[in-house]
């Protein structure tokens, strides 16, 4: 459990070490930790001082961190003992005596750099401001009616933009928190039990492992909120039933607007396939079966390379969009249709296709590729590429073994095949046929676990 007092002398500790490099507000501070105690200092500290903080998930590859820092140009980096080498002037959060304690205003949020898919296959930094994350906070307050008798269990990555602001969200509340460093299905019911948690953020990928387990009747959990990635219906409808009836909600959002659609365990039954309808403040549109929204909670726009706030995303009336098909019916219910760009949700988090063609296009024997997505009942969808080569030895193992230094683990092709050059899927000015490709060689993959 999170001890609140020992978090707020920690989160001391991290402020003197920033005025001890003349660290003040208004600047941008980066962290990169795993779940625990020095993330929750680095993001309590950048609050109390009115710090932007960057946010970068550790499972990255080096390469991948340091072309985000490179690109947000943190004053500072903050780190816990397992990743304090990630950069030279690193503060090592884990080896800082504690100080004395700060009093933290939850409700003065603080602004947050979330870095996220692009269609140019980098991601983008997205500049959330001080409101804007306190609108964030409020609506998930309000939509789980979050409270001092709750007890939160967090099992899904601090670094990415849902559980962070659940965690803050309901710690406002006065809640109890829980972080586990990991998340495993037995782990997490022994977790629930053990501490008698009640709310609870989840991928759809950890659902699916979950279901793997008897129905364990987890009776103190009264909001399991499922975000992060397509869920389908028929894994819905075997997860309300292994959880129990009246506890199951649902969320559609992005890093980008905050959350767009909410449904609660009440709905799902009559409107089988939806995401529910815009909680109070936003507001949705469709034009050309693209999704546009505007709410308190929407971004300031992208970081730029010299460190201001770009335009954001194209805008109607106000809304902006990221780039997702969908259908409002009658009843204000929203229904996603597709992506309008590509990006790859797996297990919750998101793959850029450009950035995976980069990196195999760079190996030794690879002349050109093409990679999408690919349906899988785990990981909601699976990394797959159509490699073109003229080495009859090349093998998707060795390609994969290849491409660990440059990519994170989870944006390694688990599926591949091979053609020689002039098959490649490209148009004629080199871009990537992506659907072409996935209809064409679907047949032809070789999955590599």
């Amino acid at each position: 459990m999170l001890d609140e007092d020992a978090a707020a002398r920690r989160a001391g500790a991290v402020l003197a070490a920033l005025a001890a490099r003349g660290i003040h507000a208004g600047d941008r501070v980066a962290v990169v930790a795993q779940n625990g105690g020095a993330f929750v200092a680095a993001r309590d500290a950048a609050t109390v001082a009115g710090l932007a903080l960057v946010p970068i998930n550790p499972r990255l590859a080096p390469a991948e961190i340091a072309w985000i820092l490179a690109h947000a140009r943190p004053r500072a980096v903050l780190a816990d003992g397992a990743h304090a080498a990630v950069r030279e002037d690193a503060i090592d959060v884990d080896a800082l005596a504690p100080a004395a304690p700060v009093a933290l205003d939850h409700a003065a949020a603080g602004a947050t750099v979330l870095y996220t898919s692009g269609t140019t296959g980098r991601p983008k930094g997205c500049w959330r401001t001080a409101e804007q994350e306190r609108a964030r906070l409020a609506e998930l307050r309000a939509s789980y009616a979050l409270s001092a008798g709750d007890t939160h269990l967090v099992v899904c990555p601090l670094a990415h933009s849902a559980p962070g602001s659940f965690l803050r969200a309901a710690r406002i509340a006065g809640a109890r928190t829980a972080i586990a460093a990991r998340f495993t299905p037995e782990a997490f019911v022994d977790d629930v039990r053990a501490l008698q948690a009640s709310v609870v953020f989840l991928v759809p990928t950890q659902v699916h492992r979950l279901l793997a387990l008897p129905p364990p009747g987890l009776g103190s959990l009264r909001a399991v909120v499922v975000a992060g990635a397509p869920f389908a219906p028929a894994h819905k409808a075997a997860f309300e039933a292994w959880l129990g009836p009246g506890r199951l909600h649902e969320f559609y959002g992005s890093s980008e607007t905050g959350t767009v659609a909410v449904i609660g365990p009440t709905e799902h039954a009559a409107h089988l396939g939806t995401v529910g309808r815009p909680p109070p403040g936003v507001s949705v549109q469709v034009h050309d079966g693209e999704l546009f929204v505007r709410s308190p909670a929407v971004m300031s726009g992208y970081l730029s390379d010299d460190g201001t706030a770009l335009a954001p995303l194209e805008a109607r009336d106000g809304h902006i969009s990221v780039g997702d098909l969908g259908t409002i019916d009658a009843d204000g219910y929203l229904t996603l249709v597709d992506r309008k760009h590509d990006t790859i949700i797996t297990g919750g988090l998101n793959v850029y296709p450009a950035e995976v063609e980069r990196a195999l296009v760079a190996l030794p024997g690879v002349a050109g590729a093409v990679v999408f997505g690919v349906p899988d009942d785990a990981w909601g969808q699976l990394v797959a590429a159509v490699v073109a080569t003229d080495d009859a030895a090349l093998d998707g193992r060795a390609l994969r073994a290849a491409l660990r230094d440059a990519l994170a683990g989870y944006k390694l092709p688990r599926a591949i095949a091979f053609c020689a050059s002039a098959e490649l899927p490209i148009g004629s000015s080199g871009k990537a046929l992506r659907r072409a490709a996935r209809a064409a060689f679907a047949a032809h993959l070789a999955r590599i676990d």
